[in-house]
């Protein structure tokens, strides 16, 4: 079975469905994610949808199809220097706004009081001031579980590396994505333990 990268500057109704499902299945039972939702199951699906068409709209989205049947199997999500996730009223317009409006209380206050200052504080503190914004940043890596093991996710990173020129940063969010990035000739820059209502998890800065 053989698979290719495709940049796609528009995605097609398909293709995003399908990318969201790879998004969604990949992220079960991941800590990170599940406390970007409140443990609410469901609302995964809005959250990968609004970081693909933000992506779409201001960022790079690379998807890993099969090439017989052109069913999607991986995706990543970058952004290039100069932007970032969600920083535009433009990006939260294409479903992140709506899914903030979802969220209970809590994890609306987690987003917002909680995650995002501290992460920015902990990423400032560690690489300096914006120099994520000046890093091709990853935001989102997934490979669909059925599909995992077969270098995949190799191949999105490889596009990537072998086309533009680092610094490239990305956050793990466990010890082993953070080994399978090593792998790839990233370095741990710093860490630190992200508290949330839905339990701890550590935030994992790589950059190659």
């Amino acid at each position: 079975m053989a698979f290719q990268v495709v940049l796609k500057s528009k995605l097609s109704q398909r293709e995003l469905d399908e990318a969201v499902d790879v998004c969604v299945k990949a992220y079960v039972g991941e800590r990170a994610s599940d406390s970007m939702v409140g443990g609410v199951e469901s609302l995964k699906d809005p959250i990968m949808r609004a970081i693909l068409r933000a992506g779409e709209l201001d960022g790079q989205v690379y998807l890993a199809t099969d090439v017989t049947s052109q069913k999607v199997v991986g995706v990543a999500v970058w952004f290039p220097p100069g932007n970032m996730l969600f920083s535009t009223p433009q990006q939260r317009a294409l479903g992140f706004d709506d899914f903030m409006k979802q969220l209970s209380p809590q994890t609306k206050s987690f987003w917002e009081d909680s995650y995002g200052p501290k992460v920015e504080v902990f990423l400032d503190e560690t690489l300096g001031p914006n120099a994520t914004l000046n890093s091709f940043y990853l935001n989102q890596l997934a490979t669909d579980p059925a599909y995992q093991g077969r270098g995949i996710a190799s191949l999105l990173l490889k596009t990537v590396h072998d086309k533009f020129a680092p610094p490239f940063a990305h956050c793990a969010a466990n010890d082993s994505n953070a080994q399978f990035y090593e792998k790839r000739g990233y370095t741990i820059r710093g860490r630190m333990v992200m508290e949330a209502p839905t339990g701890a998890y550590p935030v994992i800065i790589l950059t190659k």
